[in-house]
């Protein structure tokens, strides 16, 4: 605590010992303890779901960002990952997190084990999904790219983490556990394409995600937190 505010605490303690009546006794207390808050240590807020515990902010790339929601992802009858949106600022559509400038971040916290073979399969259907046609056409090399990168991690099993990035000025970035993942198995996977991550974005956030998976992560389901 900053020791000019400690004057001004002990008065408050003071003041409530010499009342009488029990109950503004009682409130000049509090008053007091309050007045501890701000600069007392806390801990830091996170939220939790399906045991695993998300934090409300993180740093990235030197940036604050911000817990936007989290959703279960599930895979047939299977929860697959807790899926995380993190973003410069909180944004409640579609349209206000895709026109949003800075880093964007989509962490899977995993729960189960997948080969790198079911990575593959499951990204291709999920892009074919979220992509037009003609969108799907115009990015195949890229999706080759990702598909390798995919290809390279050989299985994912749960606790691990897996976050993939847009930095703008580098593209679209993963990291498998903290280890950036590798498109040709030679350097860090670094897609400049813009269409590819928006693409990403709606396998989550897009009309044709499940409705349980947008709404948390657009921050519309109630999370629980830690501390509450």
């Amino acid at each position: 605590m900053d020791e000019q505010h400690l004057p001004m605490v002990r008065r408050a303690l003071q003041d409530a010992c010499r009342e009488t009546d029990p109950q503004r006794r009682q409130l000049l207390a509090a008053l007091a303890l309050t007045a501890l808050l701000p600069w007392s240590p806390s801990a830091e807020a996170a939220v939790e779901l399906e045991g695993v515990e998300l934090p409300e902010t993180i740093t990235a790339y030197g940036q604050k960002l911000v817990l936007n929601g989290a959703a279960v992802r599930k895979r047939g009858y299977f929860k697959a990952d807790v899926t995380a949106l993190y973003l410069p600022e909180k944004r409640t559509t579609v349209e206000a997190v895709m026109k949003l400038n800075g880093i964007r971040r989509i962490q899977l916290n995993i729960l189960r084990e997948f080969t790198s073979s079911t990575i593959s399969r499951i990204f291709l259907s999920d892009f074919k999904q979220a992509a037009s046609e003609e969108e799907f056409k115009q990015l195949i090399d890229v999706i080759s790219i990702i598909g390798a990168a995919y290809s390279n991690v050989k299985r994912v099993q749960r606790g691990d983490v897996v976050n993939l990035d847009w930095l703008p000025g580098k593209g679209w970035l993963a990291s498998h556990n903290g280890r950036q993942l590798t498109g040709d198995g030679t350097g860090p996977m670094s897609i400049n394409n813009e269409l590819a991550y928006q693409v990403y974005m709606r396998m989550y956030i897009g009309p044709k995600a499940p409705e349980d998976m947008r709404n948390g992560l657009l921050g519309l389901t109630r999370l629980t937190r830690t501390e509450d």
